[in-house]
């Protein structure tokens, strides 16, 4: 799986550095039904669109906000349309509803959806010899989305792919669990096991298609650790798919971009399928319904001006 090794190089390129302590967000909640919005801003290159207040009567108020990746786009983030939250956000619950990137005419697509934070500036704040990469990912690929794909990353060099992150990837359509590990560079899986890969068990969800409905999905991001979840459309209920408790050097602790995109992968394909790296020949979009950002305790946030981030 090399999709890390392409984000990183492309996104580097946008983020934008802050000095001295950054403008952390406030809470929010984002509903996408104007012609704007005050809280994210809009990356679009080449033939790529988002689009806002578009109607969607399957949904809540029947507004949603659309991602437009174009046909033949270029590999990588670059290539695909994004929204980035215009402050950082530090520790506290992040959450959306959304629907991936349908690829039902075109099963082979390389076609990538993620909901994540982001921050890598190059700099190594914490002075283990690698730069930090603030990174909490959900995503899912449009030939697979059966599956969704859960990452934790602290650092990552991007001239040789030297990395620290945890990961874990979960069929919700059985509830198989089909990895839980600790990487250090690509293909490299150290299995986690105890508070590093709880729930040990995943109920699953007959029927769960990301990209044919908008699903809830969030994380909570703290110093001791990050859950991420669902709600089950069925029940209402929240789902726990990884509830991660591990080393502090393992958490990210610099504040990061709240984003969401939708971008072409030429070389991250699901396991047993490496044909699925086709280049998209029609547009394929992402849906998202709402948005929303709450902050943990003053204390989480006063911590991390002190460190001067």
């Amino acid at each position: 799986m090399c999709k890390a090794l392409v984000w990183t190089q492309t996104l580097i390129g946008f983020t934008i550095v802050t000095l001295g302590a950054p403008q952390l967000a406030d809470r929010f909640s984002e509903n996408w039904d104007g012609p704007s919005s005050a809280h994210f801003s809009v990356r679009t290159p080449a033939g790529a669109r988002v689009l806002f207040n578009i109607a969607q009567p399957s949904n809540g108020d029947g507004r949603v906000l659309q991602l437009e990746l174009p046909a033949n786009p270029i590999s990588g983030p670059g290539g695909g349309p994004e929204i980035q939250t215009r402050s950082r956000c530090l520790y506290g619950h992040f959450s959306t509803r959304l629907k991936t990137a349908d690829s039902a005419s075109q099963p082979k697509a390389g076609v990538v959806t993620g909901y994540f934070t982001y921050f890598n500036d190059g700099k190594d704040y914490n002075n283990n010899g690698l730069p930090d990469n603030s990174e909490i990912d959900f995503e899912w690929l449009a030939a697979q989305p059966e599956v969704v794909y859960m990452t934790l990353w602290t650092d990552y060099r991007d001239r040789d792919a030297a990395q620290r992150r945890v990961g874990r990837a979960v069929n919700l359509r059985t509830g198989q669990i089909l990895y839980t590990c600790y990487f250090e560079g690509f293909g490299q899986c150290q299995p986690l096991s105890g508070a590093e890969a709880e729930p040990t068990a995943i109920a699953g969800m007959p029927g769960y298609n990301s990209a044919a409905g908008l699903y809830e999905y969030g994380f909570d991001w703290a110093p001791t650790g990050v859950t991420w979840w669902m709600t089950d459309p069925g029940t209402g209920r929240r789902l726990v798919l990884w509830d991660y408790r591990g080393p502090a050097a393992r958490i990210p602790s610099v504040p990061a971009y709240f984003m969401t995109n939708v971008w072409y992968t030429s070389g991250w394909y699901p396991d047993g399928m490496p044909e699925a790296i086709e280049r998209p020949v029609n547009p394929m979009s992402i849906f998202v319904d709402w948005t929303r950002y709450r902050p943990n305790s003053r204390s989480d946030r006063t911590e991390s001006r002190q460190r001067g981030r």
